[in-house]
């Protein structure tokens, strides 16, 4: 709307397009987390340790996630940990705090567009293939995402929303075909291969550095959230208002959830369960029909899409979908990078710390 183009210098946001920037890059850590994660124990027969993992792993969204919902109501004028740091500990810390958060975004752009150019070589059977293919189909989702980024939030926002509601439908799709398929006790895929010998010092220390990799990536969302909250509406979203003039005895709630603030921490709530309950799910039926990362050429969750969607009608076309969709959807999560990027540079322009010139595209 007009009256809002200007507010602050900076286009403001609400609810369904703070979901698609800030919420897409772990919406989309399903692609390539349990995959990671079974990547390190799988060669070694510790699989069934997988639950475990994901336990811990559940944990930590819920602490890392209630944490930030906690301080978006210190921090409600956006910079996150940065700002946190500036204000408690020391501008020395404060440096190290923003230096490491822009090697998360550059990360976040690395393993989002890689992991996009996996899937895409899934498709083909072709996941092995040599790292030179990886490499050019993931420099050319980023250059692509970049160019959706520059062009402006509504636009980003538009088409990572689109994608997430497809996302979304053909999950619980393939979620459905994975119980048929359990069900009516289809075999699993036969081990060829040996299991690999105790992992040195190094290989153990290599899957720690690309798991805290992945990781980081996925919390990516959380920051850029409480990072980017200057740019969100400050105004109470549909269902805050109806609680409030329908519900007034849960007013706790919806006073929780209010404003800008609130549209943030309703983002930042579904990270909360998200990561746990796909983890889990990825988990049980990799070890059921043993299929992994590289399995048939393919990634684990490509292995399962094509055992998901098999078992209902017209189910080839839609693997092919939901593989292609994976691949723009990670690509789309470079874009929660690149608008944390801009909200960090915006926020140091107006402190005076770089010069103008930054922010203009």
């Amino acid at each position: 709307q007009k009256e809002h183009a200007h507010v602050h210098g900076a286009g403001q946001i609400g609810l369904l397009a703070a979901v698609a920037l800030f919420g897409v890059d772990y919406f989309t850590s399903f692609y390539y987390a349990t995959g990671e994660m079974m990547s390190a124990l799988h060669p070694y027969g510790m699989e069934n340790y997988a639950y475990l993992t994901a336990a811990i792993i559940a944990f930590g969204n819920i602490v890392f996630g209630a944490l930030y919902m906690y301080s978006l109501g210190v921090f409600n004028e956006g910079g996150g940990s940065y700002t946190a740091s500036m204000r408690y500990l020391a501008p020395t810390l404060s440096l190290i705090v923003a230096v490491t958060l822009i090697q998360d975004y550059v990360l976040t752009i690395v393993v989002s567009a890689l992991s996009g150019a996996d899937q895409l070589l899934s498709v083909l059977n072709a996941y092995g293939a040599h790292w030179f293919w990886h490499f050019i189909i993931g420099a050319s989702l980023a250059a692509i995402t970049w160019f959706m980024t520059i062009r402006g939030r509504g636009e980003s926002a538009k088409f990572t929303f689109t994608m997430l509601g497809v996302f979304i439908m053909l999950t619980v799709v393939m979620a459905v075909g994975l119980i048929l398929a359990n069900v009516k006790g289809v075999p699993e895929i036969p081990y060829e291969g040996t299991l690999a010998a105790v992992p040195s010092l190094g290989q153990a220390l290599m899957h720690l550095l690309t798991a805290s990799m992945k990781g980081m990536v996925a919390l990516t969302g959380l920051e850029a959230m409480s990072n980017g909250i200057q740019f969100v509406i400050d105004d109470d979203f549909q269902l805050v208002k109806w609680g409030k003039q329908h519900a007034p005895r849960f007013n706790w709630l919806w006073n929780f959830y209010s404003g800008k603030s609130g549209i943030g921490r309703m983002v930042q709530t579904s990270f909360l369960f998200y990561g746990g309950l796909t983890t889990y799910m990825l988990t049980f039926f990799a070890i059921r029909f043993n299929v992994y990362d590289g399995t048939l050429g393919r990634t684990l969750v490509g292995n399962l899409a094509y055992i998901g969607f098999n078992e209902i009608p017209g189910g080839n076309l839609l693997f092919w979908v939901y593989q292609l969709l994976a691949v723009l959807l990670l690509a789309g999560a470079s874009m929660t990078a690149f608008q944390d990027a801009q909200a960090t540079e915006w926020r140091d322009v107006s402190i005076g710390e770089i010069p103008e010139i930054i922010v203009y595209r």
